[in-house]
């Protein structure tokens, strides 16, 4: 079962991958004045957050059934590795694509990309297994998820 404060702390790390964007001016064409994440966005700091923290349910319930294979974790690596780095990729992304938010798809597949890179150091023997939880996100899935 999910706990309320685990989701909190996924949508916290979501936030924290995206905290190098918040302050830094960005490098854009044609503007006279400082490019932030918040000024592509468009939008409110909230809603920034709720568009990360969206993901959260998702990101935890991976998580669980990806540990459920190999029955211990590190989760404090898997917060830093995979849902910084995917709070970070979905700011990139916003950035990259003018303000816009990516599909659930992209961040579906970036999600599985940064948990199979994560869980490629996992034993061998325990690949199938991994990779066969990663699978059930989704019948578009790029193939290359974890070493075959």
């Amino acid at each position: 079962m999910v706990r309320e404060l685990d989701i909190a702390r996924t949508a916290a790390g979501l936030v924290m991958g995206m905290r190098d964007f918040c302050d830094a001016t960005l490098p854009y064409d044609g503007q006279d004045q400082p490019v932030t994440l918040l000024s592509l966005w468009g939008r409110g700091a909230w809603e920034l957050q709720a568009e990360l923290a969206q993901y959260a349910p998702l990101v935890l319930q991976l998580e669980a059934e990806l540990w459920a294979v190999l029955q211990e974790g590190f989760p404090g690596m898997w917060h830093y590795e995979v849902v910084e780095a995917l709070g970070w990729a979905i700011a990139n992304w916003i950035i990259q694509h003018d303000g816009a938010p990516p599909s659930r798809e992209w961040v579906i597949t970036t999600l599985l990309q940064l948990a199979g890179k994560f869980f490629s150091r996992a034993p061998p023997a325990d690949w199938p297994a991994l990779r066969a939880v990663l699978l059930r996100y989704t019948a578009n899935l790029p193939t290359v998820l974890l070493p075959a």
